[in-house]
Protein backbone atom coordinates (compact mmCIF):
# COMPACT_ATOMS: atom_id res chain seq x y z
CA UNK A 1 0.00 0.00 0.00
CA UNK A 2 1.34 3.22 -0.55
CA UNK A 3 1.63 6.10 1.91
CA UNK A 4 -0.52 8.80 2.24
CA UNK A 5 0.59 12.04 1.80
CA UNK A 6 0.24 14.12 5.31
CA UNK A 7 -2.27 17.21 4.60
CA UNK A 8 0.14 19.56 3.84
CA UNK A 9 2.25 18.07 1.22
CA UNK A 10 1.59 20.23 -1.32
CA UNK A 11 3.73 22.49 0.26
CA UNK A 12 3.65 26.21 -0.03
CA UNK A 13 1.77 26.37 -3.35
CA UNK A 14 -1.59 27.59 -2.61
CA UNK A 15 -2.97 27.21 -6.32
CA UNK A 16 -2.59 23.54 -6.90
CA UNK A 17 -5.18 21.45 -8.54
CA UNK A 18 -7.33 20.22 -5.91
CA UNK A 19 -7.46 24.06 -4.28
CA UNK A 20 -8.82 25.35 -8.11
CA UNK A 21 -11.03 22.18 -8.57
CA UNK A 22 -13.04 22.94 -4.86
CA UNK A 23 -12.30 27.06 -5.42
CA UNK A 24 -14.84 26.24 -8.81
CA UNK A 25 -17.12 24.29 -7.39
CA UNK A 26 -17.74 26.05 -4.95
CA UNK A 27 -18.43 29.41 -6.78
CA UNK A 28 -20.85 27.74 -9.04
CA UNK A 29 -22.29 26.38 -5.36
CA UNK A 30 -22.80 29.86 -3.87
CA UNK A 31 -23.84 30.72 -7.40
CA UNK A 32 -26.67 28.55 -7.28
CA UNK A 33 -27.32 30.04 -3.86
CA UNK A 34 -26.99 33.32 -4.37
CA UNK A 35 -29.29 33.45 -7.56
CA UNK A 36 -32.50 33.00 -4.79
CA UNK A 37 -31.00 34.85 -2.28
CA UNK A 38 -32.62 38.59 -3.71
CA UNK A 39 -35.64 36.50 -5.50
CA UNK A 40 -37.43 33.83 -3.11
CA UNK A 41 -38.43 36.97 -0.63
CA UNK A 42 -40.11 38.20 -3.69
CA UNK A 43 -41.68 34.86 -4.53
CA UNK A 44 -42.97 34.61 -0.99
CA UNK A 45 -44.75 37.78 -1.73
CA UNK A 46 -45.87 37.45 -5.44
CA UNK A 47 -46.23 33.85 -5.76
CA UNK A 48 -47.93 32.45 -2.27
CA UNK A 49 -48.83 35.78 -1.27
CA UNK A 50 -46.79 35.59 1.96
CA UNK A 51 -46.22 38.36 4.65
CA UNK A 52 -43.17 40.22 5.08
CA UNK A 53 -42.93 38.60 8.58
CA UNK A 54 -42.46 35.78 7.04
CA UNK A 55 -39.69 36.04 4.71
CA UNK A 56 -37.49 36.10 8.09
CA UNK A 57 -38.75 33.04 9.51
CA UNK A 58 -38.44 31.09 5.70
CA UNK A 59 -34.66 32.48 5.74
CA UNK A 60 -33.89 31.14 9.55
CA UNK A 61 -35.94 27.85 8.98
CA UNK A 62 -33.04 27.23 6.18
CA UNK A 63 -30.41 27.59 8.68
CA UNK A 64 -32.19 24.86 11.18
CA UNK A 65 -31.46 22.22 9.12
CA UNK A 66 -27.90 23.79 8.49
CA UNK A 67 -27.83 23.80 12.25
CA UNK A 68 -28.59 20.35 13.02
CA UNK A 69 -26.82 18.92 9.92
CA UNK A 70 -23.23 20.90 10.75
CA UNK A 71 -22.14 18.94 13.70
CA UNK A 72 -22.07 15.33 11.88
CA UNK A 73 -20.97 16.58 8.51
CA UNK A 74 -17.99 17.79 11.13
CA UNK A 75 -17.94 14.43 12.25
CA UNK A 76 -18.49 12.59 8.72
CA UNK A 77 -15.30 14.83 7.13
CA UNK A 78 -13.10 13.45 9.77
CA UNK A 79 -13.80 9.58 9.94
CA UNK A 80 -15.09 9.30 5.62
CA UNK A 81 -13.52 12.36 3.87
CA UNK A 82 -14.51 16.05 3.01
CA UNK A 83 -14.99 15.23 -0.67
CA UNK A 84 -17.95 13.23 -0.12
CA UNK A 85 -20.00 15.78 1.99
CA UNK A 86 -19.30 18.47 -0.97
CA UNK A 87 -20.93 16.02 -3.66
CA UNK A 88 -23.57 15.54 -0.91
CA UNK A 89 -24.34 19.24 -0.54
CA UNK A 90 -24.40 19.76 -4.00
CA UNK A 91 -26.75 16.86 -4.81
CA UNK A 92 -29.39 18.62 -2.63
CA UNK A 93 -28.93 21.90 -4.06
CA UNK A 94 -29.41 20.66 -7.13
CA UNK A 95 -32.54 18.64 -6.09
CA UNK A 96 -33.95 21.06 -4.33
CA UNK A 97 -34.08 24.65 -6.71
CA UNK A 98 -36.26 23.00 -8.76
CA UNK A 99 -39.04 22.43 -6.58
CA UNK A 100 -39.62 25.84 -5.23
CA UNK A 101 -41.79 26.50 -8.08
CA UNK A 102 -44.14 23.52 -7.16
CA UNK A 103 -44.99 24.77 -3.37
CA UNK A 104 -48.07 26.12 -3.21
CA UNK A 105 -48.65 27.70 0.02
CA UNK A 106 -45.74 29.48 2.73
CA UNK A 107 -45.74 25.60 5.25
CA UNK A 108 -44.74 23.61 2.07
CA UNK A 109 -41.91 26.10 1.28
CA UNK A 110 -40.43 25.98 5.11
CA UNK A 111 -40.25 21.95 4.42
CA UNK A 112 -38.42 22.38 1.30
CA UNK A 113 -36.12 24.83 3.09
CA UNK A 114 -35.68 22.70 6.02
CA UNK A 115 -34.22 19.78 3.16
CA UNK A 116 -32.72 22.47 1.10
CA UNK A 117 -30.24 23.63 4.13
CA UNK A 118 -28.64 20.44 4.69
CA UNK A 119 -27.19 21.40 1.10
CA UNK A 120 -25.00 23.75 2.56
CA UNK A 121 -24.38 22.48 5.94
CA UNK A 122 -22.79 19.51 3.95
CA UNK A 123 -20.71 21.10 1.32
CA UNK A 124 -19.51 24.24 3.26
CA UNK A 125 -18.19 21.85 6.04
CA UNK A 126 -16.31 19.22 3.55
CA UNK A 127 -15.13 22.06 1.65
CA UNK A 128 -13.86 23.94 4.28
CA UNK A 129 -12.21 21.18 5.88
CA UNK A 130 -10.74 20.26 2.74
CA UNK A 131 -8.84 23.68 1.69
CA UNK A 132 -7.81 23.75 5.17
CA UNK A 133 -5.91 20.40 4.82
CA UNK A 134 -4.26 21.93 1.61
CA UNK A 135 -3.32 25.01 3.21
CA UNK A 136 0.26 25.79 4.46
CA UNK A 137 0.62 26.04 7.92
CA UNK A 138 2.40 29.38 7.36
CA UNK A 139 -0.17 31.00 4.60
CA UNK A 140 -3.63 29.48 6.31
CA UNK A 141 -5.08 32.90 6.60
CA UNK A 142 -3.97 33.87 2.69
CA UNK A 143 -5.42 30.35 1.66
CA UNK A 144 -8.58 31.14 3.67
CA UNK A 145 -9.08 34.35 2.00
CA UNK A 146 -8.40 33.06 -1.98
CA UNK A 147 -11.23 30.53 -1.32
CA UNK A 148 -13.54 33.06 0.36
CA UNK A 149 -13.30 35.02 -3.17
CA UNK A 150 -14.96 31.78 -4.67
CA UNK A 151 -18.71 32.83 -3.13
CA UNK A 152 -18.04 36.74 -2.69
CA UNK A 153 -17.06 36.64 -6.82
CA UNK A 154 -20.26 34.54 -6.89
CA UNK A 155 -22.46 37.16 -4.91
CA UNK A 156 -21.06 40.14 -6.52
CA UNK A 157 -22.64 38.91 -10.42
CA UNK A 158 -25.08 36.49 -9.17
CA UNK A 159 -27.85 38.30 -7.03
CA UNK A 160 -28.58 41.18 -9.56
CA UNK A 161 -27.95 38.42 -12.48
CA UNK A 162 -31.28 36.74 -10.49
CA UNK A 163 -33.29 39.92 -11.03
CA UNK A 164 -32.75 40.18 -14.23
CA UNK A 165 -33.48 36.61 -15.00
CA UNK A 166 -36.63 37.21 -12.74
CA UNK A 167 -37.64 40.00 -14.93
CA UNK A 168 -36.94 38.27 -18.33
CA UNK A 169 -38.22 34.95 -17.78
CA UNK A 170 -39.61 34.41 -14.36
CA UNK A 171 -39.74 32.14 -11.71
CA UNK A 172 -39.12 28.20 -13.75
CA UNK A 173 -36.44 29.74 -15.64
CA UNK A 174 -34.71 30.61 -11.98
CA UNK A 175 -35.11 27.72 -10.47
CA UNK A 176 -34.09 25.34 -13.15
CA UNK A 177 -30.73 27.76 -13.90
CA UNK A 178 -30.05 27.44 -10.11
CA UNK A 179 -30.35 23.72 -10.15
CA UNK A 180 -27.75 23.37 -13.46
CA UNK A 181 -25.36 24.99 -11.01
CA UNK A 182 -25.88 22.96 -8.62
CA UNK A 183 -25.03 19.81 -11.18
CA UNK A 184 -21.96 21.41 -12.76
CA UNK A 185 -20.70 21.94 -8.90
CA UNK A 186 -20.90 18.44 -8.20
CA UNK A 187 -19.30 17.34 -11.66
CA UNK A 188 -16.09 19.27 -11.02
CA UNK A 189 -16.08 17.85 -7.08
CA UNK A 190 -15.63 14.36 -8.37
CA UNK A 191 -12.11 14.49 -9.65
CA UNK A 192 -10.87 16.65 -6.29
CA UNK A 193 -8.18 14.46 -4.55
CA UNK A 194 -8.03 14.19 -0.66
CA UNK A 195 -4.81 14.43 1.06
CA UNK A 196 -5.30 13.37 4.54
CA UNK A 197 -4.73 10.49 6.50
CA UNK A 198 -7.51 8.47 6.72
CA UNK A 199 -8.75 7.53 10.37
CA UNK A 200 -9.30 3.52 11.46
CA UNK A 201 -12.65 2.51 11.96
CA UNK A 202 -13.76 1.65 15.20
CA UNK A 203 -15.99 3.25 18.12
CA UNK A 204 -12.38 4.74 19.56
CA UNK A 205 -11.56 6.73 16.41
CA UNK A 206 -15.22 8.08 16.39
CA UNK A 207 -14.81 11.64 15.52
CA UNK A 208 -16.20 14.30 18.09
CA UNK A 209 -19.45 16.71 17.19
CA UNK A 210 -18.26 19.72 18.29
CA UNK A 211 -14.94 20.77 19.29
CA UNK A 212 -13.89 23.43 22.21
CA UNK A 213 -11.09 24.97 20.71
CA UNK A 214 -13.80 26.28 17.89
CA UNK A 215 -16.10 27.56 20.56
CA UNK A 216 -14.57 31.61 20.79
CA UNK A 217 -13.77 31.74 17.14
CA UNK A 218 -17.24 30.28 16.19
CA UNK A 219 -18.92 33.45 19.52
CA UNK A 220 -17.72 35.64 16.89
CA UNK A 221 -18.84 34.23 14.19
CA UNK A 222 -22.45 34.00 15.49
CA UNK A 223 -22.33 37.86 16.07
CA UNK A 224 -21.39 38.54 12.72
CA UNK A 225 -23.94 36.43 11.04
CA UNK A 226 -26.89 38.07 13.10
CA UNK A 227 -25.96 40.80 10.81
CA UNK A 228 -25.49 38.78 7.49
CA UNK A 229 -29.03 37.72 9.04
CA UNK A 230 -30.70 41.40 8.70
CA UNK A 231 -29.11 41.90 5.52
CA UNK A 232 -30.19 38.64 3.43
CA UNK A 233 -33.68 38.50 4.47
CA UNK A 234 -34.05 42.81 4.08
CA UNK A 235 -32.06 44.02 1.85
CA UNK A 236 -34.68 43.82 -0.90
CA UNK A 237 -37.48 44.90 1.08
CA UNK A 238 -35.50 47.56 2.12
CA UNK A 239 -34.52 48.79 -1.98
CA UNK A 240 -38.07 48.34 -2.87
CA UNK A 241 -39.40 50.41 -0.22
CA UNK A 242 -37.05 53.39 -0.92
CA UNK A 243 -36.95 53.13 -4.63
CA UNK A 244 -33.43 52.48 -4.52
CA UNK A 245 -33.36 50.14 -7.41
CA UNK A 246 -32.29 46.40 -8.25
CA UNK A 247 -31.66 44.99 -4.31
CA UNK A 248 -28.87 43.32 -5.91
CA UNK A 249 -26.30 46.04 -6.47
CA UNK A 250 -26.21 45.74 -2.72
CA UNK A 251 -25.14 42.58 -2.60
CA UNK A 252 -22.44 43.61 -5.74
CA UNK A 253 -21.14 46.45 -3.81
CA UNK A 254 -20.35 44.78 -0.09
CA UNK A 255 -19.51 41.51 -2.71
CA UNK A 256 -16.86 44.03 -4.62
CA UNK A 257 -15.43 44.93 -1.06
CA UNK A 258 -14.97 41.78 0.31
CA UNK A 259 -12.83 40.58 -2.99
CA UNK A 260 -10.93 43.27 -2.44
CA UNK A 261 -9.90 42.79 1.26
CA UNK A 262 -9.90 38.90 1.48
CA UNK A 263 -6.78 37.61 0.42
CA UNK A 264 -4.84 41.08 1.81
CA UNK A 265 -6.58 40.70 4.92
CA UNK A 266 -5.58 36.63 5.31
CA UNK A 267 -2.38 37.71 4.64
CA UNK A 268 -1.94 40.48 7.38
CA UNK A 269 -3.30 37.58 10.08
CA UNK A 270 -0.76 35.49 9.00
CA UNK A 271 2.15 38.42 9.64
CA UNK A 272 0.57 40.50 12.30
CA UNK A 273 -1.86 38.08 14.14
CA UNK A 274 -5.41 37.28 13.94
CA UNK A 275 -6.44 40.24 15.89
CA UNK A 276 -5.05 42.69 14.40
CA UNK A 277 -7.32 42.27 11.59
CA UNK A 278 -10.41 41.14 13.78
CA UNK A 279 -10.95 44.26 15.69
CA UNK A 280 -11.13 46.72 13.71
CA UNK A 281 -13.48 44.42 11.12
CA UNK A 282 -15.80 43.85 13.43
CA UNK A 283 -15.86 47.64 14.40
CA UNK A 284 -16.43 48.78 10.20
CA UNK A 285 -19.30 45.75 10.59
CA UNK A 286 -21.05 47.29 13.22
CA UNK A 287 -20.73 50.98 12.04
CA UNK A 288 -22.31 49.62 9.01
CA UNK A 289 -25.14 48.63 10.63
CA UNK A 290 -25.57 51.70 12.26
CA UNK A 291 -25.82 53.85 9.64
CA UNK A 292 -27.87 51.42 6.87
CA UNK A 293 -31.36 52.84 8.28
CA UNK A 294 -30.36 56.05 7.17
CA UNK A 295 -29.04 54.97 3.98
CA UNK A 296 -31.72 55.97 1.69
CA UNK A 297 -30.00 57.92 -1.31
CA UNK A 298 -28.32 55.41 -3.46
CA UNK A 299 -24.99 56.31 -3.35
CA UNK A 300 -25.12 56.19 0.60
CA UNK A 301 -26.83 52.51 -0.23
CA UNK A 302 -23.61 51.76 -1.71
CA UNK A 303 -20.87 53.03 0.28
CA UNK A 304 -22.94 50.99 3.52
CA UNK A 305 -22.75 48.48 1.79
CA UNK A 306 -18.65 48.42 0.69
CA UNK A 307 -18.49 49.44 4.61
CA UNK A 308 -19.94 46.03 5.40
CA UNK A 309 -18.05 43.90 2.78
CA UNK A 310 -14.78 45.61 3.99
CA UNK A 311 -15.86 44.64 7.93
CA UNK A 312 -17.00 41.26 6.57
CA UNK A 313 -14.63 39.71 4.34
CA UNK A 314 -11.74 40.80 6.48
CA UNK A 315 -13.47 38.84 9.83
CA UNK A 316 -14.47 35.95 8.17
CA UNK A 317 -11.20 34.20 6.54
CA UNK A 318 -9.49 35.17 9.84
CA UNK A 319 -11.69 33.39 12.17
CA UNK A 320 -11.48 30.01 9.81
CA UNK A 321 -7.88 30.65 10.11
CA UNK A 322 -8.36 30.93 13.83
CA UNK A 323 -10.27 28.15 14.13
CA UNK A 324 -7.50 26.10 12.03
CA UNK A 325 -5.19 27.06 14.03
CA UNK A 326 -6.24 25.91 17.33
CA UNK A 327 -6.95 21.96 15.91
CA UNK A 328 -4.89 19.05 14.46
CA UNK A 329 -5.50 17.50 11.25
CA UNK A 330 -7.76 14.76 11.92
CA UNK A 331 -10.53 17.48 14.21
CA UNK A 332 -10.66 20.34 11.30
CA UNK A 333 -14.12 18.49 10.38
CA UNK A 334 -15.34 18.73 13.80
CA UNK A 335 -13.87 22.57 14.06
CA UNK A 336 -15.94 23.67 10.66
CA UNK A 337 -18.61 22.03 12.38
CA UNK A 338 -18.71 23.63 14.81
CA UNK A 339 -17.28 27.10 13.65
CA UNK A 340 -20.08 26.80 10.75
CA UNK A 341 -23.01 26.24 12.82
CA UNK A 342 -22.51 29.01 14.68
CA UNK A 343 -22.59 31.18 12.18
CA UNK A 344 -26.22 29.52 10.88
CA UNK A 345 -27.84 30.18 14.34
CA UNK A 346 -27.04 33.77 13.82
CA UNK A 347 -28.56 33.49 10.47
CA UNK A 348 -31.34 31.83 11.85
CA UNK A 349 -32.08 33.42 15.00
CA UNK A 350 -31.23 36.67 13.63
CA UNK A 351 -33.55 36.32 10.74
CA UNK A 352 -36.79 35.49 12.99
CA UNK A 353 -35.55 37.80 15.45
CA UNK A 354 -35.08 40.73 12.92
CA UNK A 355 -38.76 40.01 11.25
Amino acid sequence: MKPVSPPQAEGATLFSRNFLLAWVSSFLFFGSFYLLLPTLPLYVLWNLGGKESEIGLIIGVFTISAVLVRPFAGRLADEKGRKGLMLLGALVFFLSSPLYYFTPTVPWLLGLRLFHGIGIAAFTTGAMALVADLAPATRRGEAMGFYGMSPNLAMLAIPALGIVILNAYGFLVLFLLSAGLAFLSFLLSVPIAERRSPVPAGPANRGALFSRPALSPAFLAFCLSTTYAAVISFIPLFAIKHELGNPGLFFMASAATLILVRAPAGKASDKYGRAFVLVPGMAAVGISMILLPLATPLWAFLAVAGLYGLGFGAVQPTLVALVVDRVGAKERGAAMGTFTAAFDVGIGLGSILWG
